[in-house]
């Protein structure tokens, strides 16, 4: 793409800074300004897309939420490494602002039920030797935690994400993280309501799900992750019938 021609081509007149955020990063989301390079100037790209400085300067901040920049005081306005860390924050955070409380584990839960189902069969049929040596590693990590809600629930969380890894699709990483975090206070919740059943289930569960994976099977790990799943919904289900019959509510 021609950055010059980008640049400077007419701007409607309303709403102008976020125009020129959208041009910028239009150029950085195709290359033609890479991570890493300096923007030019706030007076050199006000006197090119002819706008002021301080439209410059709101479309600047833009970008920076948006994370695809990072201004340096005193030095200048830098393009940023585009990962998929920064695109699943900005998921994580819409699904902050629109989640209800009382519909957050139904909601989530679905979604992740959609997406681990099937990268439980990925990571069957793609796993490497350090892929199951590194789930090997969590389930013994949780299997030695199962006192400690803390301890366990994050090496859970590791171990869903060692299964992503193992499916060799780095989308899926994207899109399952944000969901993740914001379900990792429900499992802790889920684990002090009810310890046992829900730290041995869960074990159990990651132990049959690997040995699917170490086999090649992928219906088997589907079915395994889906039990698990399945498992967990039900400990949940629980719990929040359980909460209401204490308030009464």
């Amino acid at each position: 793409m021609n950055r010059d021609g980008t640049l400077e081509s007419p701007l409607r007149r309303d709403r102008l800074y976020e125009q020129v955020a959208d041009r910028l990063q239009a150029l950085i989301l195709d290359e033609s300004l890479l991570a890493g390079e300096q923007l030019p100037s706030e007076r050199e790209l006000a006197d090119r897309m002819g706008v002021s400085r301080t439209v410059i300067r709101e479309a600047t901040r833009v970008l920076s939420v948006r994370g695809l920049v990072e201004v340096k005081a005193g030095s200048g306005t830098y393009v940023k490494e585009l990962t998929s860390s920064v695109a699943s924050s900005h998921i994580g955070m819409l699904l902050q602002a629109r989640q209800a409380p009382e519909r957050d584990f139904d909601d989530l839960a679905r979604v992740r039920s959609a997406l681990e189902v099937e990268i439980a069969a990925l990571a069957a049929e793609n796993a490497e030797a350090q892929d199951i040596a590194e789930m090997e590693a969590v389930i013994e990590l949780m299997a030695g935690e199962i006192a400690s809600t803390e301890e366990f629930v994050e090496y859970d969380v590791g171990f869903h994400t060692a299964l992503v890894v193992a499916t060799k699709n780095e989308v899926f990483a994207l899109m399952l993280a944000p969901i993740t975090d914001l379900l990792v206070e429900l499992r802790r919740e889920l684990y002090r309501y009810d310890s046992a059943a829900s730290v041995h289930g869960a074990l159990t569960h990651h132990r049959r799900i690997l040995a699917a994976v170490k086999a090649g099977d992928a219906d088997g790990a589907r079915n395994a992750m889906r039990n698990h799943l399945d498992q967990a919904g039900n400990l949940e289900h629980a719990r929040q019938i359980h909460a209401i019959s204490e308030t009464g509510e």
